[in-house]
């Protein structure tokens, strides 16, 4: 993709976050603004998307001395959760200075900040060297990224030989028509969504190993269902801050999201894979 290209991508995907959908994921979503696996037995879709956390979180070997990347990394809430449970340095970047100004103050309320650092950082080409870090990872990021190949292959050069890649991405699905296509894109800012296979083959082209891809599709429906009933309960009160037009059309294209998934268009998937050594 040329450059003047993949910069009109970035900056609208950074004007969605800094715009109307900052406000809405902050009143509605929370903090943490992520999909959910619930845990067996059952929850409110809050503790699904700790549940998920605790997930990822398995599959790679975290310790004090872990050194993690977590790119995408909204609020800071997964970071806050690594650093507090595992004790381990997160450097979390992001492209909506918004999402990072909220950040930095969450983890100085948490007592943190001696372990998180958030940085302005586009992960089709970061700035960091090769082999930074232990622990590449990112939770429904990779949606927005206008060159998905040049994503990976800049998770695979700052990852330590051995170091492991623990990513989650909504999908859709190869079969999706083009004018249901359009419509999801529409929501997010996204030039374009894989599926799961076209992650494991670039994962592979990269020089990756892949671990495990496991398919948690069956929470798109229900995760986004709860994010626009949230919205429509707080209808008002988000239309004095956003204004009505944004609010109906935010409600619709979540509409529109819940039906996709529930037809089988949009998915959503764990992929964990290593740098081998």
């Amino acid at each position: 993709m040329a450059a003047t290209d993949l910069n009109t991508v970035v900056s609208s995907t950074k004007d969605y976050y800094d715009g109307p959908a900052d406000e809405i994921y902050r009143t509605i979503w929370g903090d943490n603004i992520h999909l959910g696996v619930p845990p067996e037995r059952g929850g409110s879709h809050l503790e699904a998307m700790e549940h998920t956390n605790r997930i990822m979180a398995a599959e790679v070997n975290l310790t004090p001395g872990t050194r993690v990347i977590d790119l995408g990394c909204g609020y800071g809430a997964t970071a806050r959760f690594l650093a507090r449970e595992f004790g381990c340095p997160v450097l979390g970047t992001n492209i909506s200075e918004k999402e990072l100004d909220l950040a930095r103050e969450r983890a100085k309320q948490a007592g943190l900040e001696s372990l998180l650092t958030f940085e302005y950082g586009d992960f089709h080409k970061l700035k960091y060297p090769d082999q930074s870090f232990e622990v590449v990872w990112s939770q429904e990021a990779f949606l927005h990224g206008a060159h998905k190949p040049s994503i990976l292959s800049e998770c695979f050069r700052v990852l330590k030989r051995g170091g492991a890649f623990a990513f989650t991405d909504i999908l859709v699905r190869a079969d999706t028509p083009a004018e249901d296509r359009t419509r999801i894109y529409e929501r997010v800012k996204s030039p374009d969504m894989w599926d799961a296979d076209d992650y494991e083959r670039a994962l592979v082209d990269a020089g990756f190993k892949v671990r495990k891809v496991q398919d948690w599709s069956e929470h798109v429906a229900p995760s986004y269902g709860w994010i626009r009933d949230r919205l429509k309960a707080n209808q008002r009160a988000m239309e004095a801050k956003v204004g009505a037009e944004t609010v109906a059309r935010t409600i619709e294209a979540l509409s529109f999201w819940v039906d996709s998934a529930k037809a089988g268009r949009i998915g959503w998937a764990l992929f964990v894979a290593e740098r081998p050594t």
